[in-house]
């Protein structure tokens, strides 16, 4: 059985990735490691390893450049440096493939899509997402990839953190009413429900 990385730890992760890049330094396994065991504390060993099952399940992107291994985001890159051909190990090159191909995929309206197509009143689990979203024909080029459930449960745990889903227990839910929030602020902001009085000019008090 193939081991698979824990969505919570790759979600650690992802989030040191993002934290050593703000601070202007290579995401290197050091740094990452010691990020993650500072702000959960997780040990070493165990975020090294995470880390190794991250990149070969395709939730995290592993780059070498000059003998430097650095750690990306999929689903936020940046600037790719420059890699040298059999620089990667055929089981990575081959996971980050699969997960490319679902780099731009919109996980939020694939998992809306299935929680509304379920109907289930007290919210759809994870594994029963999966089942819907592997029936729909239209779908087959997403969910054939090795990387999609892993892709999934971190998907659905960024649309949680996100506000767009709700979590009760395993059982997921549409947020309606974030997305309702959204909008109003949106038009809200564009169109002010009071506007000042406006004054006439002399001439048109005259006309009046």
């Amino acid at each position: 059985m193939v081991k698979l990385a824990n969505p919570l730890y790759t979600e650690w992760i992802l989030e040191a990735i993002q934290k050593v890049k703000k601070q202007k330094q290579r995401p290197s396994e050091e740094r990452i490691c010691h990020a993650v065991c500072a702000s959960h504390g997780l040990d070493k060993k165990t975020v090294s390893e995470q880390l190794e099952l991250s990149v070969q399940d395709g939730s995290i992107l592993k780059v070498t450049n000059k003998g430097l291994a650095s750690y990306k985001d999929p689903d936020n890159p940046g600037r790719f440096s420059a890699v040298k051909p059999g620089t990667i190990p055929k089981s990575v090159k081959g996971s980050r493939g699969a997960c490319n191909e679902l780099r731009n995929v919109d996980w939020n309206k694939l998992l809306r899509r299935a929680i509304e197509g379920l109907q289930e009143p007290n919210g759809s689990s994870l594994k029963n997402i999966e089942k819907y979203l592997r029936s729909q024909n239209d779908l087959a080029n997403i969910f054939n990839n090795p990387a999609f459930q892993q892709r999934l449960r971190l998907g659905a745990k960024r649309a949680v953190n996100n506000g767009r889903l709700l979590k009760d227990g395993p059982q997921y839910r549409v947020n309606y009413g974030s997305l309702e929030s959204k909008g109003a602020a949106k038009y809200s902001s564009t169109f002010p429900a009071s506007l000042p009085p406006v004054s006439l000019l002399p001439h048109e008090k005259d006309q009046v």
